[in-house]
């Protein structure tokens, strides 16, 4: 970001002190700790916190002014006052999309939508200079933080916008106000604030609403209640999927590993159709990289640009990243969960697995509100459907899923005892897949297994 307090001052619709004009900001900052020189502080107000008791440590810190909400006393640093914090943040980062002129792309949705931006970034970062939010910083805060440490001379600013509750995307959509509006699926996910899958088709395409003129949206197919919805809103939305036999122009279809351990894709657009790899694994990628390329179409990008940039990516290490060791492969998808994820990395690995042995290692996916338990029942069928050789489960929907999966499960409280449960299952070959909400710390079984997996390869047993 590259403006005077002044230029802030008037975002904000306040007046300018006498030497804002000369005084420029080198980067906004919501966490004190972090404040440097020349740094403008806003007090964001939380649940647990409130930044205005942070303020002095701000200016001590070299804070060239504090954004609050109300007055604070003996500060040695200008105050811009606004009447809410997190509101004026977002009226700041929309300024300063206003002012480079870049064109914005925003991506949403229940599950990939963080894949998809890094996908989309790996692709159209070949072409362009392109900036986008870091992993998951995706809402009232994230986004606007991430916008302003968007530079001028980037001409493409990718997005990513995550809601939890009604009023959430009318929040964040007039921040982002984009050119071009991705919404990857939708399904039953943070139903504890938004109600039904018809309520989160709702809440998404709400994002439609505030596209620019002459903006473009591009729309998961394979979702009836998203497909209709976006319909309702935009005249032609360009329409991608996961599957071969759907009328769109843009869909890929996941045809197995290959010998390294990547994935084989089938991609389709306008440009072609033919087989890729990629280093990622899985039916859910398949709809992502079709969501992907009909982005990067619309950007003006070939398919072969598609495929040299995914080609390019390095997977992520909690984003159903297979770790294989001497006979088992171990997914690590433990960047969080809803009960669409869930399912299809469930599925894909029971593909990957074929004949040979599958294991699960699953925790609780969080905030589904009053439909928790017949969700959890549901995954407890998925399970049923993929017959795994053992199910460990850590939270409290452990008899929800037990009751609809109608079989032995093991708990998983800890990874110390799941390791010792795990050795006597003495499985040599096979597929695990650990996965689950963010807050269980799932990432913990599967580093415990893998470094269990590395000593037996390097000689040291079980």
């Amino acid at each position: 970001m590259n403006l005077t307090l002044a230029e802030i001052a008037r975002c904000l619709g306040t007046l300018a002190d006498e030497g804002f004009e000369n005084t420029v900001v080198t980067e906004v900052k919501t966490d004190s700790r972090t404040v440097e020189p020349g740094d403008l502080f806003f007090c964001i107000a939380g649940e647990n916190y409130d930044g205005h008791e942070f303020a002095a440590q701000a200016a001590a810190s070299g804070a060239c002014a504090i954004v609050a909400s109300r007055m604070i006393d003996k500060l040695d640093a200008p105050i811009i006052m606004v009447r809410d914090t997190k509101a004026a943040l977002g009226r700041l980062a929309a300024c300063w999309h206003d002012t480079c002129g870049a064109k914005l792309v925003a991506v949403t949705g229940t599950a990939g939508k963080t894949t998809v931006k890094e996908m989309l970034h790996a692709v159209v970062s070949r072409k362009f200079a392109t900036a986008k939010n870091y992993r998951n910083f995706n809402n009232q805060i994230g986004l606007p933080v991430s916008m302003l440490k968007a530079s001028a001379d980037q001409e493409l600013w990718i997005m990513e916008l995550g809601i939890s509750r009604l009023g959430d995307m009318e929040e964040l959509a007039p921040v982002a106000s984009p050119d071009l509006a991705i919404i990857t699926n939708v399904g039953p996910g943070h139903l504890e604030g938004l109600g039904d899958e018809a309520g989160v088709a709702s809440a998404k395409t709400t994002l439609l609403r505030y596209l620019r003129q002459g903006g473009r949206a591009v729309i998961g197919k394979d979702y009836p209640l998203l497909w209709n919805a976006a319909l309702e809103l935009v005249d032609a939305p360009v329409g991608f999927s996961g599957r071969d036999d759907a009328d769109t122009d843009f869909f890929a279809v996941f045809l197995g590993a290959a010998s390294d351990g990547r994935g084989r894709f089938r991609l389709r657009t306008p440009d072609g159709d033919g087989e890729l790899t990629a280093p990622f694994l899985g039916a859910h990628y398949a709809e992502n990289l079709a969501c992907v390329a009909a982005a990067a179409h619309c950007l003006g990008l070939s398919r072969d640009d598609v495929v040299e940039g995914v080609n390019a990516m390095t997977a992520d290490p909690q984003r159903f990243c297979c770790k294989i060791g001497k006979g088992i492969t171990v997914i690590d998808d433990t960047y969080n969960a809803n009960p669409l994820s869930m399912a299809q990395s469930v599925r894909t690995a029971r593909e990957m697995a074929g004949e040979k042995p599958l294991v699960l290692v699953l925790g609780d996916m969080r905030e589904l509100g009053k439909e928790a338990m017949a969700l959890h029942e549901e995954l407890g069928r998925v399970l049923r459907e993929v017959a795994p050789a053992m199910v460990f489960y850590k939270g409290d929907h452990f008899l929800d899923v037990e009751r609809g999966f109608g079989g032995y499960m093991r708990e998983a409280d800890k990874p110390e005892a799941f390791l010792e449960a795990w050795r006597e299952l003495c499985i040599t070959e096979g597929v695990v897949l650990v996965k689950g909400s963010r807050s269980l710390k799932m990432e913990q079984f599967a580093n415990v297994l893998c470094r269990t997996l590395d000593a037996r390869a390097q000689g040291g047993g079980l």
